[in-house]
């Protein structure tokens, strides 16, 4: 026998000496798929692989080669979900999953599913009935009618402390107080009473809205630490007032309405702002971006407090066409700042903006996103792409306190080489000490080779320039 197979023995001995109950904890710390794995170890381990505490069925993961055509194969999951379940041995369920699209004809055996997890009083609960091909939440809305609802067993359960239901619809005025999770996530629904939710949700501490519709809600407040929208709309779109003052992460990724902020945490650990423009790309400013860029200025000014912040294209497009952005804009407390952007000469004075108001960032990130169709050599607004990083930005534009800059998706074209020059030059040392400790570049697996070898050529170069500043080149 060889070393190794005689130390894997001398480990797999140890594994099996266990009691049943640390290794029923061990397997609960795997995935499902993991866990499953195990149960063909030896007979004991196919028992305990049916005490798992967190259960997950995937439509998606699922495979039986003994059938072919999809419908057949939806009939093989729903039977194997059924027989799992009714060999299953323990008491209680941590996590119960089910990823399963537009489930109609298996109701009965969907909600024996959920009834089994309920009656297992679990605490973390996942039911997503939302389809592979999905995109946008008008996919969602042609199968509104088809909607499954959520078994009534669910509302009054008092030991679930995290739902999660996509294109599953629900009654919020089901729901007990002492039903009501610490964490829920809503999408893929028609939400207009998303209102009423809120009012009757004193103990909700983590609130996800997710490609939803007609969210009818103008004032979201309470105690809430986390609060995400995800590409929802919202119905009338006209305002939404905010009063979260504990809040530590705050995302919003949709259109731009007219934000009202009653209270913010003077502390947030995590922004994250993303917003289209209903006219889609455009090449000079018009009223609409001058009346959206005061807007998201007023906006941005009650996240002063965020530690990291990530800003989307439209908000550096838009923030410097108001009428005076730089009086519009306060000095931030962020020590991290994501800048998506396509390293276009229209995000450039944005850039500027918040940087001037960034004295204590510490890690600057550019993520390049989507290129844009506009010429990367086309003045925008008297700007030139080839001289901004010289003549618009100064020294005193950068936070003495930059340690380190990344760019994501990097190419090495010559916008994105501007901008680290300038950034390398202007922060290799400084006359009080401090200086730019390294650049992190990342390139996508799927560039070309030729390109990828000019843009080591660049990296190169950089580092050429660099001094003691690092130059890295990573592959994302």
């Amino acid at each position: 026998m060889t070393s190794k197979r005689i130390v894997s023995s001398i480990q797999s001995d140890r594994l099996s000496n266990l009691p049943d109950t640390l290794l029923i904890i061990i397997i609960s710390s795997l995935s499902f798929k993991e866990c499953l794995s195990t149960s063909v170890l030896s007979t004991r381990w196919s028992y305990l692989c049916r005490e798992t505490r967190n259960i997950a069925f995937n439509e998606s993961e699922y495979v039986d080669h003994s059938v072919s055509d999809k419908k057949s194969k939806r009939l093989s999951f729903v039977g194997y979900m059924s027989q799992w379940i009714s060999r299953y041995h323990g008491r209680y369920i941590e996590s119960f999953e089910i990823c399963f699209s537009l489930p109609l004809g298996f109701m009965a055996e969907i909600e024996s599913l959920i009834e089994f997890a309920v009656s297992r009083q679990v605490k973390n609960l996942v039911i997503d009935f939302k389809d592979p091909s999905w995109t946008i939440n008008s996919s969602a809305s042609w199968y509104a009618y088809l909607a499954v609802k959520l078994p009534v067993c669910v509302y009054s359960l008092t030991t679930l402390e995290s739902l999660k239901i996509y294109a599953c619809g629900f009654d919020p005025s089901k729901f007990t107080n002492s039903g009501l999770p610490r964490k829920l996530s809503i999408g893929w629904i028609n939400f207009t009473e998303a209102e009423s939710l809120l009012s009757n949700s004193p103990t909700l501490k983590s609130l996800s809205i997710d490609y939803c519709w007609s969210v009818d809600i103008k004032n979201i407040a309470g105690d809430m630490k986390e609060v995400v929208f995800d590409n929802s709309d919202f119905f009338p779109k006209k305002a939404c007032s905010f009063d979260l003052p504990n809040v530590e992460i705050f995302k919003y990724s949709g259109s731009v309405l007219s934000f009202d902020v009653k209270g913010m945490n003077r502390i947030i650990k995590e922004v994250y702002l993303d917003f289209f423009c209903a006219e889609g790309e455009y090449d000079k400013p018009n009223r609409r971006t001058k009346l959206d860029g005061t807007d998201l200025s007023g906006f941005l000014n009650s996240f002063r407090g965020a530690r990291t912040l990530s800003v989307c294209p439209y908000l550096l497009q838009s923030i410097q066409e108001c009428e005076d952005p730089s009086s519009l804009l306060r000095p931030m407390d962020t020590e991290h700042l994501v800048l998506r952007m396509r390293m276009h000469v229209m995000e450039f004075k944005g850039i500027k903006l918040l940087l001037d108001n960034c004295p204590n960032l510490e890690t600057l990130t550019f993520d390049i996103i989507r290129r844009s169709k506009f010429s990367y050599t086309k003045s925008y607004c008297g700007i030139c792409p080839k001289t901004c990083w010289q003549n618009s930005l100064t020294y005193k534009s950068l936070p003495k306190t930059l340690k380190v800059v990344v760019v994501r998706n990097y190419s090495g074209h010559f916008n994105e080489l501007n901008v680290l020059k300038f950034l390398i030059q202007s922060r290799r040392g400084h006359a009080d000490g401090s200086m730019l400790e390294r650049v992190e570049l990342y390139m996508h697996n799927s560039m070309e080779e030729s390109q990828r070898m000019l843009a080591h050529e660049e990296a190169e170069m950089l580092q050429s320039i660099s001094g003691a500043v690092q130059v890295l080149v990573h592959n994302l």
